[in-house]
């Protein structure tokens, strides 16, 4: 019976492990409604959690639009202009020109400093035997392949990275300091975009210009700027949390990093079993443009939908026995980066970021083991993230 469950995505209860829930919801509720208590904008919104709806929903952005935004119970003006709260044709225009400037020799060619950043981070710590593997590991490293991506000076991370704790990262949206935030990071983005008009170089804004002059797309400044804004958000706050719960993890499954650590060549499939297990993107929001059936319930034009990617990932008609972690799984696709037209566009950025942080962690200090009790998580909605993971191993000389 519907009167003895209840699933609140931002309740803390869920925080650690919300996959018996989304279970439930499968089984029960594949179109479950939740009242807002103190609603901004929508009074209830309805969750998808079975596999074949969040695909479907996701690829259908006609019937679940984008429009309306992307976070729950949020107003979409009050954040920064970008193609996520969009749907074609404006969408693919914006899209179309952006996809050829973060082409996957870009991408490709970030490797060796991440490489030689995450080395740095570890030999900053690994003589202490002890670490936070998100403050002073996770955290630090797509904030500073943020700033070689965009060709900005390293010294520009720490303020990178206080926005995206402020906005994307903390528990109000909508909060003094992440409105604050926003104003902050759209008045540096478009000085930015001002001045690569005025003096080009070959960063990757300069690219957009020149790009948007070839695709003759009327791209405005705003846009430009929205879009600098998007990647610095889902780039690190997605990357951020994925290594970190990639540690707690791996931590918690001691054989499968072995594996990992006496065969490198395991590591490019592991990375889409351990995003698929992790799902640090947990869901993101659609709203109807006419009544739709899920499950023999209908939900009504112009309400709000989450599709639950976290919930999809763990579906077992996706994926045999999925709460095992299995990195001899072979992972076609899973839903962490979205579907459809709004899959992420820097995906491929994360995955590189992720595989190579990774990849140094387990090399250099081999086995290593988290603090339970120390482990602090954020909010569930729209990632599952972590703010704290104490973790130690055996000391090594500086």
């Amino acid at each position: 019976m519907a009167d003895d469950f209840t699933f609140d995505p931002f309740d803390a209860a869920f925080f650690e492990d919300p996959y018996p829930a989304y279970a439930r919801m499968r089984k029960e509720f594949p179109a479950y409604k939740r009242e807002n208590e103190n609603p901004r904008v929508w009074p209830h919104y309805w969750m998808l959690s079975r596999a074949a709806d969040v695909d479907a929903a996701a690829a259908d952005w006609r019937t679940f639009s984008s429009a309306t935004g992307t976070l729950i119970d949020i107003d979409v003006s009050l954040l920064p202009l970008n193609m996520f709260n969009m749907d074609p044709p404006r969408h693919d225009t914006l899209r179309k020109t952006l996809s050829r400037v973060l082409t996957p020799s870009r991408v490709a060619g970030l490797e060796p400093f991440i490489r030689d950043h995450a080395m740095s981070l570890i030999d900053g710590f690994k003589s202490k035997g002890v670490a936070d593997a998100t403050t002073e590991f996770a955290q630090l490293i797509p904030s500073t392949v943020v700033c070689e991506l965009m060709g900005l000076p390293r010294e520009e991370q720490m303020k990178f990275l206080n926005w995206n704790l402020a906005t994307i990262g903390g528990a109000d949206f909508t909060s003094p300091e992440a409105l604050q935030a926003y104003g902050e990071m759209e008045a540096y983005w478009r000085g930015l975009v001002a001045e690569r008009k005025d003096d080009r170089t070959d960063d990757l804004i300069s690219q957009i210009y020149y790009a948007k002059v070839e695709d003759d797309a009327d791209l405005t400044d705003e846009e430009i700027s929205g879009f600098c804004s998007l990647l610095h958000d889902a780039s690190q706050n997605t990357t951020i949390n994925m290594i970190a719960n990639a540690v707690i993890v791996l931590a918690r499954h001691p054989d499968e990093r072995r594996k990992l650590a006496a065969e490198p060549e395991r590591w490019p499939a592991a990375i889409e079993e351990l995003l698929r297990f992790v799902s640090p993107v947990q869901g993101l929001a659609r709203s109807t443009t006419k009544d739709v059936e899920i499950g023999g319930t209908t939900i009504p034009q112009g309400d709000q939908v989450l599709l639950l990617y976290g919930s999809a990932n763990h579906d077992e008609t996706a994926f045999p026995e999925p709460e095992r972690l299995d990195l001899d799984r072979q992972v076609k696709s899973h839903w962490t980066f979205g579907h459809g037209i709004h899959y992420c566009l820097g995906a491929a950025v994360a995955k590189l970021e992720t595989r190579v942080a990774l990849e140094c962690l387990v090399s250099t200090l081999g086995d290593w083991e988290v603090d339970e009790d120390g482990i602090e998580r954020a909010q569930l909605v729209p990632t599952r993230g972590v703010m704290r993971a104490p973790i130690s191993f055996e000391a090594q000389p500086a």
